[in-house]
């Protein structure tokens, strides 16, 4: 099958729809399929993932310089003029909603009769839809986002939360729920027990990590001040990924108010299997997200053996609840401080619960089972 995706981004920086493509796409390959991908990035941006999707045998096309918005549909029509040279997919999967690529590019394939699949990413969740840019967001919607939705011949939903919750806007493409995954390889040789506390002088006291972008919908106004009353006095809190430069210093001035600027650590991105490190070492993993469409982080934190304390609001949060090997609250300091002091009292039960978390994530959720299902979908659309 030729399978052609849009994503505005394959920037592991940018967040879970980058990276889920970036594993999807070479386990297609491994299954026979030619894969394809168009995205809006600069190549500065996104030479290391070019290199490792070629050698995968994925092609990636993108702009040859940085492209401005007010250029981006001539831009995004010449990319897929170039991707589909010659070549006709079977099918288009298009990775978001709000950027001039899905728009355009659902519009370009409706017009050649090719069929395709809104993944929309949890973009059209009432809670999302509800934050900046409102207004905005309704009226693309209304004059545009339907229209190229209802064109499609399928949505893709990550979990069952996502899909209910967009079920009252009445969109007609037919429903498919298929959860992200991961590619186990990655999992199989991890970093070794101790080799981040060593490297990084945090000995064994307990160790909590957050690992994911350092955004203001991740919650870390509800996990600093929760951290400091909830976990002891001792505990070390790890935070592992990008984030805006001031954002991440009201941060640092909010862990000096809260007097635990000295057990906080900001490790920024780590790239490649390093970013393992941290999560490995860790008694915890944290994530009180306020909005959360699945939750890739939860999932690699569990396949490197380290338990969850996730939101309510991390659309995945009653799957882990439900294996035991997490546990979930609301998005409040209280509710977090109180899950912080109960889980650190015992690590042993927290590495109990972490070797249960592997197998979990090992059996549930590597790309081997799940692209699968991805490849049942397609062939039903494509029909």
């Amino acid at each position: 099958m030729k399978i052609l995706h849009l994503c505005t981004s394959v920037d592991p920086a940018t967040g879970g729809p980058a990276n889920v493509l970036a594993r999807l796409t070479p386990a297609q390959v491994e299954r026979g399929h030619e894969v394809r991908i168009v995205t809006m990035d600069a190549p500065d941006r996104v030479a290391d993932v070019r290199a490792s999707l070629e050698s995968a045998g994925v092609r990636l096309v993108h702009p040859r310089t940085h492209v401005t918005g007010r250029f981006a549909s001539g831009t995004v029509k010449a990319l897929l003029a170039e991707v589909m040279d010659g070549w006709t997919p079977d099918v288009g999967h298009i990775h978001g909603l709000w950027q001039g690529l899905p728009h355009v590019g659902s519009s370009v394939l409706r017009s050649r009769g090719l069929p395709y699949i809104f993944r929309p990413c949890g973009m059209l969740d009432p809670a999302v839809l509800a934050m900046s840019g409102a207004l905005k967001k309704k009226a693309f919607l209304a004059l545009r986002g339907k229209r190229d939705i209802n064109g499609a011949r399928g949505m893709h939903f990550t979990t069952t939360t996502e899909r209910d919750l967009v079920a009252p806007m009445g969109l007609t493409p037919e429903k498919f729920v298929i959860p992200n995954g991961i590619a186990w390889s990655e999992y199989e040789s991890l970093p070794e027990r101790g080799a981040y506390r060593a490297s990084s002088g945090i000995g064994e006291v307990p160790m909590c990590v957050f690992f994911s972008r350092v955004h203001p919908k991740k919650g870390l106004d509800i996990l600093l001040p929760a951290f400091a009353q909830g976990a002891p006095s001792d505990a070390r809190l790890v935070l592992v990924g990008p984030g805006d430069e001031g954002y991440v210093e009201s941060l640092r001035a909010e862990a000096e108010r809260l007097g635990i600027a000295d057990r906080v650590v900001f490790t920024g991105m780590i790239r490649g299997g390093d970013r393992f490190g941290p999560v490995v070492d860790a008694d915890l993993f944290v994530l009180p997200s306020y909005q959360e469409n699945f939750g890739v982080a939860v999932v690699e934190a569990l396949a490197c053996g380290t338990p969850a304390l996730i939101s309510d609001q991390v659309n995945i949060f009653s799957d882990v609840v439900e294996a035991g090997v997490g546990r979930a609250e609301p998005c409040d300091v209280e509710a977090t401080t109180r899950a912080l002091d109960e889980m650190l009292r015992d690590r042993g039960a927290l590495r109990e619960m972490g070797a249960r978390g592997r197998a979990w994530a090992r059996e549930t959720y590597a790309w081997t089972s799940i692209v699968e299902r991805v490849d049942a979908m397609y062939e039903r659309v494509a029909q």
